[in-house]
């Protein structure tokens, strides 16, 4: 790498940091980010994780937000804030845009420093690089392993072999979802190896192209790794064979039927072109043209083998997820960054093209401009539209009204003589509750209910809508429905409180004057 790569690497992590770090607490806690806070919490507070095959993936998003929480000043689970929590997938994702010099002699040095800046500003990348789950950690791990791989065919070099193998154990330890990408690297490393041997001996190079000692270090690496997540640094051995007995009900889901099924385009029109509403329009065209511009280039001829595997790769990593019916807008980024690596590819043949220097520079300011227009759209996802249904990448996400419900019974319970210690039941059908279970944590009695218990009664009380209490009329206004609020699109809760606790609560309000 020359100086002005290496400039263009550290600019663009700098972008990406600004674009990722502040105001991480602007949006509420998706149900699915106040599941992994719940269990990094009780590994935090207790020590204890153990790793469940139906459901909450791997075991690698926790122990790698712990050092946040040890590095927060915060002395329990009711101190820790929602920014903390999403600090790991901000590193991660801003570290995703330095792991790309692992590939600069492969896809050259301007092709990288397009790649790093489309990394940094693309909306998707920066939107989910906000959000606690494990998706960005998969994705710097594909990186990681991808860039180890390249390392180690350039090089034959066992330290690379090495780091590609607990590469591959990290995306295991992240989510089940791992063996898709592993899937289309296996088909297009095939492939790639075919083509890059002679063709009159080709078994016998693709045999010589095999170090049985570098495999078996590799393989050892990832052994080790997997051991230790999976096995909770050897606290639940049988998580181990859990991480293996995942895929039967992972396949159930994968191919019946759920909520979550989506037509093949679904990601795909997402990144194109999304226009809700009485919304604005969003589009990460740019990206996917120059992605087809790359892919192109990197196919036709005698390119480096990294280009013919990354088109490869992307372009079967891509097929899989939109053949798959169960889909959340999250799982694209796994087949995104191979897009935005060719995409990198695609603006440097663009450049190239241009032989005078003044229709080059045009060109640069183009790509640039719209760059911008990316980067404007990554703020107002990430900021102004944050929990907006007509951003692309919001998904049954929690509405912003849960956190005054939350306020409105923190604020009754600390009028109350118990305190947190007061009774709260929260009656809900299914999981309908999340992400309650991490905003009330302050409570020290929750009950949960999936259907209205026969006793329904308490000094507070959440019912699902669904449900029908009219815990007013049963009490005979001894208990007051106090507010109805939206916990996620279309689920929304009434609040009872004990009438006399309720006035108690009245009192303490601000007066408006006369």
């Amino acid at each position: 790498m020359n100086r002005w790569s290496v400039l263009a690497v550290l600019l663009a992590s700098a972008a990406a940091l600004a674009l990722r770090a502040p105001k991480l607490a602007t949006r509420p806690l998706h149900n699915d980010e106040a599941v992994n806070a719940v269990k990094v919490s009780e590994l935090w507070q207790h020590g204890r994780y153990a790793y469940d095959p139906d459901e909450y993936h791997g075991p690698a998003l926790h122990y790698a937000t712990l050092p946040f929480l040890w590095l927060s000043g915060a002395r329990n689970f009711d101190e820790l804030d929602d920014a903390t929590l999403r600090l790991a997938p901000v590193a991660f994702g801003v570290g995703l845009i330095l792991l790309l010099v692992l590939f600069v002699d492969g896809l050259g040095r301007l092709a990288l420093a397009w790649a790093a800046v489309f990394t940094s500003v693309s909306p998707a990348m920066v939107f989910y690089s906000r959000y606690f789950i494990h998706e960005m950690l998969l994705v710097f791990f594909t990186a990681l392993t991808l860039g180890a791989g390249w390392r180690y065919w350039q090089t034959r070099s066992a330290r690379w072999a090495v780091v590609a193998g607990v590469g591959l154990a990290l995306m295991f330890a992240t989510k089940e979802t791992f063996v898709i990408s592993l899937a289309a690297m296996g088909l297009a490393g095939v492939v790639t190896a075919w083509c890059a041997v002679d063709k009159t001996h080709r078994i016998r190079g693709l045999l010589a192209l095999w170090n049985w000692k570098h495999a078996a270090l590799a393989l050892s690496a990832a052994f080790a790794v997997w051991l230790l997540l999976f096995s909770s640094f050897f606290t639940n051995l049988p998580g181990c064979l859990d991480s293996v007995r995942t895929y039967l009900p992972w396949l159930k889901r994968a191919g019946g039927q759920s909520p979550h099924n989506h037509p093949w385009s679904f990601y795909l029109e997402r990144l194109a072109w999304f226009h809700p509403a009485k919304g604005p329009v969003w589009s990460e065209g740019l990206i996917l043209i120059l992605a087809a511009v790359g892919t192109a280039v990197s196919l036709v001829g005698k390119k480096s083998p990294l280009l013919r595997f990354l088109a490869l790769y992307t372009i079967i990593l891509t097929a899989l997820y939109s053949v798959i019916s169960y889909k959340t807008p999250w799982c694209l980024l796994n087949f995104y960054l191979g897009l935005i690596l060719l995409a990198g590819i695609g603006a440097s043949a663009v450049v190239d093209f241009f032989r005078r220097r003044s229709l080059k520079a045009v060109a640069v300011g183009v790509l640039l401009a719209l760059t911008l227009q990316l980067s404007w759209q990554a703020w107002r996802a990430s900021f102004v539209y944050s929990a907006d249904r007509r951003n692309p990448y919001v998904y049954a996400q929690t509405v912003p009204d849960l956190l005054n419900l939350v306020q409105r019974t923190e604020g009754i319970a600390r009028v109350a003589s118990t305190g947190f210690e007061t009774v709260v039941k929260i009656i809900a059908p299914g999981s309908d509750y999340w992400p309650l279970p991490w905003y009330l944590r302050r409570f020290k009695h929750l009950g949960w209910y999936e259907k209205l218990p026969d006793d329904p009664f308490a000094p507070i009380v959440l019912s699902s809508s669904k449900l029908n209490a009219r815990l007013d009329e049963k009490s005979d206004r001894k208990w007051i429905m106090a507010g109805l609020s939206e916990l996620r699109p279309g689920k929304f809760f009434e609040l009872y409180v004990e009438l006399e606790l309720w006035k108690k609560y009245v009192e303490t309000l601000p007066r408006e004057r006369d």
